[in-house]
């Protein structure tokens, strides 16, 4: 099982990073058909999008059940957010093509988000960066994937649409190599501040939320 990174912060949240070596039959094999119906994997046609979303089940799967909870299959609220069925813990998935990361917290919302840093970030960078943000750092691709990711696990940790991001999203300036940083969501009568934890896996940037 290859789960290459399993921890928990300082606020409580748990994180598993599962890299993604498996083969498709493998990884459906793994899963039991009260959790993968017939009908998700219908809707699912290109087989690296399947192992995705198969690996994206086996990784909640195995830090549910590390943490001593049933795992019954993700469900998706009113606003398309996923949830745990069965049990009020919060969580949040994400995946790349080569690795997918969940974390879980029992009662605080979370958002987890894995990029690579890439030269399309800086050519968009004013589309989800705030003018403060973009006077704040210099055109490091590594820092501005941290702020894109900062700012999509905070959407995802937030669940709703119509976020415009470089206005509701906020992410406070931070050192190069820094751990942990910190995000604002500000959105209707929501505002809040959040513990942004950073990991750096194999030239990806995981963010954590929460």
């Amino acid at each position: 099982m290859p789960v290459i990174l399993e921890k928990k912060y300082e606020n409580g949240i748990s994180l598993a990073i599962w890299q993604i070596t498996e083969q498709h039959d493998e990884l459906q094999a793994m899963l039991p058909s009260e959790i993968l119906t017939d009908a998700e994997l219908a809707s699912i046609s290109h087989p690296q999008k399947q192992i995705e979303f198969f690996c994206s089940r086996l990784v909640i799967k195995y830090l549910a059940n590390s943490l001593g909870i049933k795992y019954l299959g993700i469900k998706k609220d009113e606003h398309g957010k996923p949830y745990l069925a069965g049990t009020d813990w919060q969580m949040s998935l994400t995946h790349t093509s080569n690795y997918v990361a969940a974390v879980m917290h029992p009662s605080r919302s979370l958002g987890i988000d894995m990029e690579k840093p890439t030269e399309k970030l800086s050519r968009i960078k004013h589309k989800f960066m705030s003018e403060a943000e973009l006077a704040s750092t210099e055109n490091d691709f590594e820092n501005l994937c941290i702020y894109w990711s900062a700012k999509e696990a905070l959407y995802k940790l937030y669940g709703k649409r119509k976020v415009i991001f470089n206005e509701n999203l906020h992410v406070s300036p931070f050192e190069k190599g820094a751990s942990c940083i910190q995000g604002r969501l500000l959105i209707n009568e929501i505002d809040k501040n959040y513990d942004i934890y950073i990991e750096r896996i194999n030239g990806y940037i995981l963010v954590v939320a929460g």
